[in-house]
């Protein structure tokens, strides 16, 4: 004979049992509509993500701490040269971009493409970075009158460096004065200001040759025309 719950539950049983049940209801109504409105929020973080990084104009690469694929990303530097500034970097500690010049195959004119992208780790880098910025083009040769006939239009020729006689002061000139010395051309020029940046004024004329790319025989050429 068929029994009801009520005629073997006392009621307070009847009751637990009717909570349990309503509880797995609201259970399977909260399982069916509020998963997926969850897993649209999560796959909407990366969307984000991807975006942001989309909209960074500028990169910096810290090579202090950067990775092979990182340093890979710098104009110039390909597997190898990024492999031998992590082999470099366990050895040495960068204190400064210019230590970059210590490892074989990158000169000034790599250093000049890659200094936007470097995040300036020394006292001189900033100023280095500002530099290689403010000049686009190479300097051109000053041209200087040549004294002809009053009454003809004055022409201008272009004057050989050797043949300058402008005396230029090692610890105030800009990079255009610099270039009118012999032997010393933009890259060159950058360099002694990169030099003045990070060391201070020059004491002395001799100092010169502490820049890298300037030698004994480049200063016997301009000592006549270098100040301080």
């Amino acid at each position: 004979m068929l029994r009801f719950p009520k005629d073997f539950l006392t009621g307070i049983e009847q009751r637990a049992l009717l909570f349990v049940g309503v509880l797995g209801l609201l259970g399977l109504l909260v399982g069916k509509a509020g998963i997926p409105a969850l897993s649209g929020t999560d796959q909407a973080q990366p969307q984000m993500l991807v975006a942001a990084v989309q909209e960074d104009q500028q990169v910096q690469i810290d090579i202090r701490s950067a990775s092979k694929d990182e340093l890979m990303l710098l104009p110039g530097i390909g597997e190898k040269r990024a492999q031998d500034i992590l082999d470099f970097r366990t050895q040495h500690q960068f204190t400064s971009v210019r230590d970059l010049l210590e490892i074989k195959g990158i000169g000034e004119k790599i250093l000049a493409k890659m200094l936007p992208l470097l995040l300036p780790i020394g006292p001189g880098d900033q100023a280095l970075a500002s530099g290689s910025a403010q000049v686009s083009a190479p300097v051109e040769p000053l041209a200087l009158p040549i004294q002809q006939d009053p009454s003809a239009a004055p022409k201008k020729e272009t004057v050989a460096k050797s043949a300058l006689t402008n005396v230029v002061n090692l610890n105030t000139a800009g990079l255009e004065e610099l270039c009118t010395l012999p032997g010393i051309g933009e890259v060159k020029a950058r360099a002694i200001i990169a030099y003045r940046a990070q060391n201070g004024p020059f004491a002395s004329i001799d100092d010169i040759v502490q820049v890298k790319g300037i030698g004994a025989k480049t200063l016997e050429k301009i000592r006549h025309r270098l100040s301080l």
